[in-house]
């Protein structure tokens, strides 16, 4: 098999990967989080977000020692949001791709 082959077999199985596994994907880390009801930022509780943007769509924990994870898809024009609490305060926020 030739090296240009090789090549494309290899950045098409790349390109496979992304569309497949989107979670590959970093996510990028911002700063604050603008919902209808104010703007979401680090040391927010969880009843303060919820005030602010409504009930995510998903509520997610790797385990007990790993922060909780909600999700909110606001929709094709938006990007979807990941905001991270720890001891219900938030520590993290972070944007993928638009939403659905």
């Amino acid at each position: 098999m030739g090296k240009k082959r090789i090549s494309t077999l290899l950045l098409t199985a790349f390109m496979v990967m992304l569309v497949f596994c989107p979670d590959l994907s970093a996510l990028d880390d911002e700063s604050s989080l603008e919902c209808s009801g104010g703007i979401v930022v680090f040391g927010d509780s969880q009843d303060s977000v919820r005030d602010k943007c409504g009930n995510p769509q998903k509520v997610t924990r790797e385990d007990a020692d790993s922060p909780i994870v909600w999700f909110y898809n606001f929709g094709r024009t938006d990007f979807v949001c990941y905001v991270s609490f720890t001891n219900g305060i938030v520590e993290r926020i972070q944007t993928g791709g638009y939403g659905d």
